[in-house]
Order: structure tokens, then sequence, then C-alpha cells
């Protein structure tokens, strides 16, 4: 029997590395001879990496770059799959240079910069790269990624005609802007972000209106900073003859995903659509018997983009592939607030779901997540033996 586990992670609970080992051991104490390949999963934010690397193969290196704030300094990794080929593929998880979580009480996206995530880059083109994934998670900035394109050669410069590093709060000061130096060094190279959100760059569900109260903005300073984007794009479309403000995405990040596609010839993509590209997930799940995946909460939203939502489309397009009338999907999740539920297990087509703790004080539940996810998977593996022997 082949058994394929692609999990998320549950926050502040179980990484999707762990649920990994988890599940296994709870089917190997029931069919130890199973057939089972790990593939933990992430959509871009914190961990993203890590789960890339462990599954492809490859390794970090720690280096020293600007942090959240200009003049910081902060060390941070710069991922690289070990693809065999002469095209190395680095991966860049952006928030270890900038993420919001390492702020604590001085969030301001008026004064946090980008400008440690150009230096990430800068370094792995340094080594080589021809292909960078960035992973736009967790930013606790403003600065329409001007930082990231300063530190690789890009221009700005304020009405004074002085050449400056804008941030979040200095947008509107940028008078003209001059990429050709930056994209000189980034011509040749494949640019995909992960990005898992539709946001438009400015206007009431651009960046700063929805994202900037998280990372510290108050009313007032949203339409600032709302203010100052729509400024830059302005700027930006004379200077390169398009405008990208409205383009799906943009948002991402505080105006990183429109960096990446209005000056650095990137691409938006989804995260869990990337992440299952690399791992060539179609063709293993088209060999499994069953697909296992999990998250924290399942609810309608986990169908729509998300990870499991992801995994259930490519696992039915696997089985189309290979001329298969159903490979089963089967979610562990901690709560399961589907609306179709019909209590502790729910039945939906081509796939299934498991709320591994049931009745437990959510406290107690993250806490003791590790046992839940083995006895429930235990539970299931056991049903499928019973199955097979009838």
């Amino acid at each position: 029997m082949r058994i394929l586990i692609v999990p998320d992670s549950f926050k502040g609970s179980l990484t999707a590395t762990d649920f990994c080992d988890v599940a296994e051991h709870g089917i190997r104490k029931v069919i130890p001879d199973a057939d089972i390949l790990k593939m933990p999963i992430a959509d871009g934010g914190e961990g993203t990496m890590d789960c890339i690397l462990s599954v492809l193969g490859g390794y970090s290196e720690k280096i020293e770059v600007t942090g959240a704030f200009l003049g910081e300094k902060r060390t941070v990794r710069v991922g690289f799959i070990d693809d065999g080929t002469a095209v190395k593929t680095a991966v860049i998880e952006t928030a270890e240079a900038m993420g919001l979580p390492s702020l604590g009480e001085r969030k301001n996206p008026c004064l946090t910069t980008t400008f440690g995530v150009g230096e990430m880059i800068e370094y792995a083109l340094r080594r080589g790269a021809k292909k960078l994934i960035l992973t736009l998670g967790g930013s606790s900035t403003n600065d329409c990624g001007t930082g990231m394109m300063a530190a690789l050669g890009a221009k700005f410069y304020g009405t004074d005609g002085k050449l400056f590093v804008p941030t979040g709060g200095t947008l509107s000061d940028v008078a003209s802007c001059d990429f050709s130096a930056m994209q000189e060094k980034l011509s040749g190279v494949e640019i995909v972000a992960m990005c898992d959100v539709t946001n438009p760059l400015c206007g009431q569900n651009g960046c700063s209106a929805v994202y900037a109260p998280q990372k510290g903005a108050d009313a007032c300073m949203v339409k600032f900073l709302d203010a100052g984007c729509r400024h830059f794009a302005d700027v930006v479309a004379s200077s390169t003859g398009k405008d990208f403000s409205e383009f799906p995405g943009a948002g991402a990040a505080g105006g990183l995903g429109f960096a990446c596609v209005a000056c650095m010839n990137g691409t938006l993509r989804s995260g869990i659509e990337t992440i299952l590209g690399l791992y060539n997930f179609e063709a293993a799940a088209g060999t499994a018997d069953y697909v296992i995946t999990g998250e924290g909460r399942f609810d309608e939203q986990s169908l729509m983009g998300k990870a499991i939502g992801g995994i259930v489309q490519k696992t039915r397009e696997a089985a189309v592939a290979v001329r298969r009338g159903n490979i089963p999907v089967v979610v562990f999740c901690g709560k399961n607030a589907f609306s179709g539920s019909c209590g502790k297990e729910a039945a939906f087509p081509e796939f299934s779901v498991y709320e591994i703790s049931a009745g437990q004080e959510l406290e107690y539940a993250m806490s003791h997540a590790p046992q839940n996810l083995e006895s429930s998977v235990e539970k299931w593996a056991q049903q499928i033996v019973t199955g097979q022997m009838n």
C-alpha cells in the first residue's frame, strides 16, 4: 500500500514535518510495510523553505543582512535546492529578513524596509542562482519592495534630485526611478513569488488598508501609506509605461508583489500551486492508494485556493491522468468547521475529514496535538485494514 502524506502545519502545535513523522508512526503501528512518501508543505509563510529543502534536498547558508529597519542587521538563511542541474534554484523566505513576529512592540510600516530581501537575492545571484522562489508571507513592511530593489541596484530620486532608499513612509517623496542596473543584474533569472492573496496595491482592498493595521498602522497612517503606494505606482508607470497597481496580488507583502511583476519581470503564483509543482505532486499522487493531508482548522476556505483545496484538485487531476476512478484524500484537522460536517467524521465526495481533538479545550488540544494525531491516524489505518480483510 502506497500512502502519500502532504500536510500543512497546525499553527502553534505541529509543523508540517512533525505531522508527517507522527502520521507515519501511527500508520506503521498497523501497516508496518506501507510504502510512505512524505511531502510537508507550506503556503509561502514561515517554514516554507524548510519544507521545500526537506522534500527536494538542498541546503541553506547563513548570511547577515539588513533587518526590518535600515541600519539594523539580522542573520538569515538563503536556501538552495540541490536539483543536480546547472540551473541553481534559490529559495528566499522574505520574512527571515523583515518578518512581523520578530518586531514585538516596534511595529511601524512607515519605517520598515525590504532592503534585506534584496541583499538575500544578491547573495543568491552571486552563488550562481538562475531561478528565485520568493515566499511573501509574514511581512512587516509596506514599502512596495523599494528597499529590496534598492539593494539590487535600483535608484530612487527625491524631489531634490538626491538618491535615497524609500520606506513606506517616504514613498510619496519618490520623484523618479531608474531600474536599469537592477534589471541588467536580473537578466536571465526566473523569479517566482509565492502569493496567496489577490489584493491590488492601492485602495480599500489594497495592502495598506487590509494589512497595514496588522503591522502597526492606525487609521491615519493607513491613508498616508495608501497615498504613498498610489504615488509610487504612478511614478513606476511613468518610468515603465505600464500600470500594475491593480494587478491581482500586487498588494502582497506590503507591495512586494507589485515590485516583482512591475519592475523585476517576475511571476506571482499560488503558494500551493508552486510547492506542489516543485514536488511533482501530481505524478506522486497518481501512484498512491491514499493521500493524507491536514491543517489546524478545516472549513470552506480550506478548499478556496489554500493547501487542502490544491491537494484535492491535483489529486483529482492525477486520477484522471492515470485513468483511475478515485484516489481517496483523507484530511486530519484539529477543528472541523466545514458547514457540511455531521459530527466527528464527515464524508464528502473524494475526501473524508477526521477531527483529531473533538470535545477538547483548545489549550489541551494544542498541547496534545501529536498524541491526538497519532491516535486518529492509527484508528483510520485500522479501518483500512479491516475493510481490506472484509
